[in-house]
């Protein structure tokens, strides 16, 4: 596989950001969400008029509320329970899960690629369900952002198999045979790879910027260090550490996962503020979360 120049890759990042029209966009329904989360003036009551007009997001979220998740006894009917069940803050996580994430593999299934997408999203529900288990582990104020940054961490490997469904097939297959690392084998073949791709699209979607910097730096040491970080670094460092557990509990069925061999393990912990020891005592804790987390993996169905 021929490399690609560094300025011909560049060229090629923003050519395939100015395609954003041929992928996915954001339903309106999650911009209002959105919208509507950071307002100080709004609250359930605007979001359960939102969600409401939005009847597949309503029953996603509905079937959600009802599940295991979130301790689900009683069968409950109302979308405004339902938040109430989930969280209004939290709604931030779901909305973009159940928008994005289903858009994303939809047109992935459509495309006629070979991404085993199914247990790519599978690997990306345990990375999300981690990172919000080490931020509460770590005392972050908003264990429900990080979920949200382990969810859609790998984004750009979606957008990478829209772009390019035949070059990305290869790239696979060549990261197989080769045992090597999945960047350097998409960077070998681009001249970036699927975090800097994810990146890009997520500033083109103007989600926050802790989640466009989780989605670009993953990958890339070195990791800012511990409580003294700032916290979207914290949040890089979170994600990359689930990211690394999540290919120790399960590796990828995909071919798209990493060799956790190829870490620096305590370099990761301690990067996410948290040592390896504290870590290997909640991991039972930490196995539960994912399985439990499995709801949305069902939720995401096409």
């Amino acid at each position: 596989m021929t490399a690609v120049k560094p300025k011909t890759a560049e060229c090629e990042l923003a050519a395939m950001t100015a395609a954003i029209d041929e992928l996915p966009s954001i339903p309106e329904t999650l911009i209002e969400i959105l919208r509507l989360i950071d307002d100080p003036d709004s609250g359930a009551a605007d979001l359960a008029r939102v969600v409401r007009v939005d009847a597949p997001l309503a029953a996603k979220i509905i079937r959600l509320a009802n599940s295991p998740y979130y301790g689900g006894r009683e069968r409950i009917g109302d979308i405004s329970r339902c938040i109430a069940v989930i969280g209004y803050r939290t709604m931030r996580s779901v909305a973009i899960c159940l928008t994005v994430a289903t858009n994303l593999m939809t047109a992935v299934a459509n495309g006629g690629g070979r991404l085993d997408y199914r247990a790519l999203w599978r690997h990306s529900v345990a990375v999300g369900a981690l990172a919000k288990q080490l931020a509460r582990m770590a005392g972050d104020e908003d264990p429900e952002e990080m979920f949200s940054a382990g969810l859609l961490h790998d984004l750009g490997k979606f957008v990478l198999e829209l772009h390019s469904p035949e070059t990305y097939d290869r790239v696979v297959y060549t990261r197989s045979r080769s045992g090597g690392r999945l960047v350097d084998a998409e960077r070998e073949a681009f001249g970036f790879d699927h975090a800097q791709a994810g990146e890009a699209f997520a500033r083109v979607w103007r989600f926050p910027e802790t989640l466009a910097a989780s989605f670009g730096r993953h990958h890339r040491e070195p990791l800012a260090a511990g409580a003294g970080a700032v916290r979207v670094d914290r949040v890089v460092a979170i994600v990359a550490l689930a990211d690394y557990l999540a290919n120790t509990m399960e590796p990828s069925r995909s071919d798209l996962g990493f060799d956790p061999a190829q870490c620096d393990a305590q370099r990761l912990h301690e990067a996410a503020g948290l040592t390896v020891a504290q870590v290997e005592a909640e991991l039972p804790a930490m196995r539960e979360a994912v399985r439990l987390a499995a709801v949305f993996v069902n939720l995401t169905d096409v």
